[in-house]
């Protein structure tokens, strides 16, 4: 696959499927250019022959001495959210294989960016000889809205089942008033809140929506995996979704109705923890207090802010002061958890409107982060887990571009401030790590014969052969380019606003991209 370029000569006639394939494509590597450098790399690579080099963590000496602090921190919050013998087990493992994902918006695992992102990140999991890698390891995103369009925290997703396969159901959990909130700092939902979804599931049962038995099925999930009682004491949104997701993944995974489980490879448990709460923790017990940490210093010392207001700046996941985007370090939230921008203004932050200022003191910071009225943005938690502790972060298509431009930003940063040392030993971080996000391995076929991807909720109650040895076999079959490619009209929404985009791009389904590029014919002998 060819890297963006403004040239059009050769191209298909957009009118086409391939056509309007092309023009995704450059469209999406237009804004995220190293995305398009990693494919035009691998992307005739065999999916499962790259995700072999998911577990080659280059060894980073100045960085690896921190890791023993991140890990401490990382067992204490998931053993409050899943049990010590689980918090050891991933401490064990990250010290030995410090390999985490941060692809995934902290929400029930169940959209297909994040399922298949999960499953290709643990193909390399079956032939590892190293004992202790038991876990997928999820630093997840919590700052993206509950009713997000990627991720959906609010609820599940599921497809109804009526003409085949086709309808997209989204069925909420958590109430209307609060689906423009943050996930971090969302309170718990309740038995009320999984009633009322209850209930409008017969709604759609009753409007045909659903097809005949369906419903009753998804009933039994949520009882089973979301109203538990070890779910409903949980103290907030963040750690029921960790809860809810430890045991929801492995029921994805299952062989053919009928058909008797027969072994195979197992695919690993899967720990998610936002790295809001992460980040946090590692700034109130250390960094906040320590002069001499770098964290503490690009933060409050005026050099180094002064710097990191002009490399930063425009950076995605950053700020952009001219572009009126992002966040100084720390997002801010009102009463009802909507976020708030904050930029630096004379030692203070404040939001456009001066609704929240805050001093920008490290007592300050400390106070609203223990109140969570504020919580890191994505730069400072890429500044934290990546660059400053070194920890492998396999990624999605917006990370590799947004965490390689953070690090060469950051890298200048130390270099101008008389930190050679702390520059080069950058130099071993590994940036450009695509952990299977965009690309879909998991579908359902249609009454008309189609495929669509399959949402987490669908695997859980399809009949398919859904064990990872299928999906293991299916990954040596296909090349990245093939599986990114029904993904691209999903990612082209992502990356741009409504108001820039191609209506025609808009026309381009999944379904048209699997038979224009054959891999339907690939797919089907895979899909029961």
């Amino acid at each position: 696959m060819a890297s963006f370029t403004p040239e059009t000569e050769g191209r298909p006639p957009a009118h086409t499927v391939a056509g309007n394939l092309s023009v995704l494509r450059e469209a999406i590597w237009k804004r995220r250019p190293v995305l398009g450098e990693i494919m035009a790399k691998h992307g005739s690579l065999i999916l499962h022959d790259y995700a072999q080099d998911f577990l080659d963590v280059n060894p980073a000496p100045r960085l690896d001495a921190r890791k023993p602090e991140l890990i401490a921190v990382a067992r204490e919050l998931i053993a409050k959210r899943l049990g010590e013998e689980v918090a050891a087990g991933v401490a064990t493992q990250l010290a030995r294989l410090p390999l985490v994902s941060t692809t995934d918006h902290h929400g029930p695992i169940d959209h297909p960016f994040f399922i298949n992102a999960n499953i290709i990140s643990a193909l390399p999991y079956v032939t590892a000889t190293i004992p202790e890698l038991r876990y997928l390891v999820v630093f997840s995103f919590a700052s993206v809205s509950v009713n997000n369009a990627s991720a959906y925290p609010r609820g599940i997703e599921f497809h109804g089942g009526i003409n085949g396969s086709g309808n997209f159901i989204r069925l909420p959990i958590l109430p209307d008033r609060v689906k423009m909130g943050v996930v971090y700092g969302m309170r718990p939902f309740t038995r009320e809140d999984l009633t009322k979804a209850e209930a409008e599931l017969v709604k759609k049962e009753k409007k045909g929506e659903i097809a005949d038995g369906r419903g009753q099925k998804i009933r039994a999930l949520l009882e089973a995996y979301f109203a538990t009682p070890q779910v409903l004491a949980k103290p907030d949104f963040a750690s029921q979704i960790s809860a809810i997701n430890y045991r929801l993944w492995p029921t994805f995974f299952h062989p053919a109705a009928n058909v008797p489980q027969t072994g195979g490879p197992k695919i690993p448990d899967l720990v998610y923890l936002d790295i809001e709460t992460l980040v946090t923790e590692l700034l109130l017990r250390r960094h906040l207090n320590d002069p001499s940490s770098l964290l503490y210093q690009v933060l409050f010392v005026p050099d180094y802010q002064r710097l990191a207001l002009e490399l930063f700046d425009g950076i995605p996941g950053g700020f952009s002061r001219q572009g009126d985007w992002g966040s100084f370090f720390f997002w801010a939230v009102d009463e009802k958890l909507h976020r708030m921008r904050m930029l630096l203004d004379h030692r203070t932050l404040r939001t456009k409107t001066s609704q929240y200022v805050l001093p920008f003191t490290p007592e300050d910071i400390a106070e609203a982060l223990r109140q969570k009225k504020i919580f890191p943005s994505m730069l400072l938690c890429y500044l934290t887990v990546a660059l400053y502790y070194g920890f492998k972060c396999l990624g999605g298509f917006c990370q590799v571009h947004d965490l390689t431009l953070t690090k060469e930003a950051w890298r200048k940063l130390l270099a101008a401030v008389g930190r050679s040392d702390e520059a080069a030993a950058l130099e071993p971080v590994q940036t450009k790590e695509l952990g299977g996000d965009g690309m879909v391995l998991s579908y359902l076929k249609t009454v008309t014969g189609s495929l669509v991807p399959a949402t987490g909720i669908d695997m859980a109650l399809e009949g398919e052969d859904t064990t990872f040895g299928a999906f293991a076999r299916l990954a040596r079959t296909v090349t990245m380019s093939e599986m990114m490619e029904p993904m691209l009209p999903e990612m082209y929404t992502v990356l741009y606003p409504v108001d820039q985009r191609d209506p025609k791009l808009l026309t381009v389904t999944p379904e048209q991209i699997l038979r224009a590029n054959g891999l339907q014919g690939k797919l089907e002998p895979h899909v029961n």
